[in-house]
């Protein structure tokens, strides 16, 4: 399993290293920037078809990978999974050219959520109803593709965090022995390691929303498939929350924060923990330094609850949640210009 991984993540990795400068230089000819969108909140002339270099690298080499090696996944499965990830990529790349409203760019995110629940991919939590596994699988989703768009705001900062999440997930799909998993995390991982490349800052291409909306999609449908949380291990139901713990902080702090001014939580706006770091006097690279750090942080915390006790459990992720809130009171407590 882990040849076969990595020689997906190189090839993914090296196609990758090809799709995001030639998009990049498509981009900047055809005038798809960020300073001609009225819609993008960056002014610099930068490219945001990133995310659509990505998503054809994943999809190439994720068919290939499914005829070569011997993974033991479910063809029909991946393929329902690439559809709909299509789904996302599709919608979000119109609102990277035309902006869709809210309600659209919910109706297309629930749509790619519907397919990969109605292929089977839910939660499976005794404690509620068939009916309540699936809503909570079609929020979770739809949720973290959310998140992640939200969080695609800085130079290096959605790639880099999940850069982290994904090869948290690829470590837990090698115990649990999800080759389904493995073979998305793999792929992924590279696409995203590659077009990093040309984010870091000062970035030179952005993944739009087609990309941050995939790679939340993705990280979601990851963290439903694994089984996390046996009987007994009751804890274990944490840990796709903690993995993506810096994601979901932003999008709660946001919400919280245009609550609390009382505007529309669906109206873009600057409400968002990094630019109050940025107020604070961090630089880019220290606030895409500092977050990575604290995603470690949480994927090691995972890696604990995994095999803590329920009740030790309970208490890092008591722990780790105490310790975001806190800071987002002191972040919360900065003014910013909107």
């Amino acid at each position: 399993m882990i040849f076969s991984s990595v020689i997906l993540f190189a090839a993914a990795f090296v196609l990758c290293s090809v799709l995001v400068p030639w998009f990049e230089r498509f981009g900047r000819s055809r005038g798809y920037v960020t300073g001609h969108a009225p819609q993008k909140i960056d002014a610099r002339n930068i490219p945001y078809f990133g995310g659509v270099a990505m998503f054809l690298g994943v999809l190439t080499i994720s068919l290939a990978g499914l005829r070569v090696f011997p993974l033991e996944v479910k063809p029909i499965n991946f393929f329902l999974f690439l559809s709909a990830s299509g789904i996302v990529v599709v919608f979000g790349l119109y609102d990277d050219l035309r902006e869709l409203s809210p309600v659209k760019k919910l109706i297309g995110q629930t749509l790619a959520a519907l397919v990969m629940v109605a292929g089977g991919v839910r939660t499976e939590i005794i404690y509620i109803s068939g009916w309540g596994n699936i809503f909570l699988s079609l929020l979770w989703i739809v949720v973290m593709a959310n998140a992640l768009n939200l969080m695609d705001i800085l130079d290096g900062l959605a790639g880099g965090v999940s850069i982290i999440t994904i090869s948290t997930f690829f470590l837990f799909a090698l115990v649990t022995g999800n080759h389904f998993v493995l073979l998305v995390a793999a792929v992924l991982g590279g696409a995203v390691t590659a077009f990093l490349r040309y984010n870091l800052p000062p970035a030179r291409i952005f993944m739009g929303d087609a990309g941050s909306q995939f790679l939340g999609f993705a990280q979601a449908v990851m963290a439903i498939s694994l089984s996390l949380a046996p009987s007994g291990h009751e804890i274990g139901l944490v840990i796709p929350l903690v993995i993506l713990a810096v994601p979901i902080f932003d999008l709660f702090f946001v919400i919280m924060m245009r609550l609390k001014q009382k505007r529309s939580i669906f109206v873009k706006s600057n409400d968002h923990f990094v630019f109050r770091m940025l107020k604070s006097g961090l630089s880019n690279a220290t606030i895409v330094f500092a977050m990575v750090a604290v995603t470690i942080i949480s994927c090691l915390c995972s890696a604990l609850i995994y095999r803590f006790s329920n009740n030790a459990g309970m208490v890092l992720f008591s722990a780790l949640i105490g310790f975001l809130f806190l800071y987002g009171l002191k972040l919360g407590k900065l003014e910013i210009k909107q």
